[in-house]
């Protein structure tokens, strides 16, 4: 729900030369190593405009975990707890931010992104969660690349309260985006359309110990009742959220969450689907995230898919704590 393809054709018309001489920063044919999972490394420095750096490396399978627990910002506050509704509405959770971007340089465009915590009792706070497909991808085989990435936690009206957060790296499955020799004909694969990232602090603090940070879970049930879903559409406002039963449906021969979602167009991509999702504390535990079929779901806004998370998931967090220490 994030890359339009008539505006990315375009874009891709202006650049086609320059497109087609290169390959992705990831791209690389996938090599299963027994006992790793395969993570591909985008690594931001320098100018904001710069291409990331790519890398792979191997998280042993017998080192993940499977789950982590929320837990509460530094200090709170009361003003940040709106009430909720089951129907699809407007409300501010502190977790959840906006994700722009420029793809390739050119083109604005947005996703949605949740704060997560880490798999160490301890850690920096840093880690955000959004689609793959709102770093890297391609369209009709050429790769994009997006740059200039910002979040802002809980954006309302144009507002940023907990200021806006710099990309340090991100952590994507290395099953994500593949090409074949000297970068040509890339493909994507929608079952791995998650992204974990890790941000830049701030006057030594990580984003989380300010907004707080959702858990995680892999392996979860197949059918989950009360699932909050959360996105910022690029015309919204706010944060739209819907509190709806979902399920796993099977589409192109592969497994992914379902649920009815009015209104989650395009900027919806990467949105949290929480399970326990308290309005007291604004929090819950992510079981998956807008993508994977369609990019998320079609361009009327309903229904919206999610990538059914497994250890895949467990490595890119892994991999993230390691890295932010």
């Amino acid at each position: 729900m994030t890359v339009p393809g008539v505006a990315l054709a375009v874009l891709l018309t202006v650049f086609l030369a320059t497109a087609c001489s290169s390959s992705a920063p990831g791209a690389t044919l996938v090599t299963r190593i027994a006992g790793c999972v395969g993570v591909q490394t985008l690594t931001y420095s320098g100018a904001p405009g710069a291409q990331p750096a790519a890398a792979t490396q191997c998280v042993p399978e017998a080192s993940l975990i499977t789950a982590a627990d929320a837990t509460a910002p530094q200090a709170s506050s009361s003003s940040m707890q709106p009430g909720a509704s089951t129907a699809t509405a407007t409300r501010e959770i502190p977790t959840v931010g906006k994700l722009t971007f420029l793809v390739d340089g050119v083109l604005s465009l947005s996703c949605t992104a949740t704060v997560i915590d880490g798999t160490a009792a301890k850690n920096s706070e840093e880690l955000i969660v959004t689609a793959a497909h709102c770093l890297e991808g391609t369209f009709d085989g050429i790769t994009y690349t997006s740059t200039h990435l910002l979040f802002s936690p809980m954006w309302h009206d144009g507002k940023n309260p907990f200021g806006t957060w710099t990309v340090k790296k991100a952590f994507l499955s290395k099953g994500w985006l593949t090409c074949k020799p000297h970068g040509v004909d890339c493909k994507t694969n929608p079952l791995d359309d998650y992204a974990v990232v890790v941000l830049n602090p701030k006057n030594g603090k990580g984003v989380g110990d300010l907004t707080g940070a959702d858990g995680w879970a892999v392996n979860q049930p197949k059918t989950i009742d009360r699932v909050t879903i959360a996105g910022i559409p690029s015309t919204s406002p706010g944060t739209l959220v819907t509190t709806i039963n979902t399920r796993t449906v099977t589409e192109s021969g592969e497994p992914y969450r379902q649920a009815a979602t009015p209104g989650f167009t395009d900027g919806t991509s990467g949105g949290p689907w929480l399970r326990d999702f308290s309005t007291k504390t604004n929090r819950g535990v992510l079981i998956g995230d807008t993508g994977g079929f369609e990019q998320g779901g079609p361009s009327s806004g309903t229904p919206s898919y999610s990538n059914y998370w497994t250890g895949g998931f467990a490595a890119l967090v892994k991999a993230a704590v390691s890295f932010e220490g």
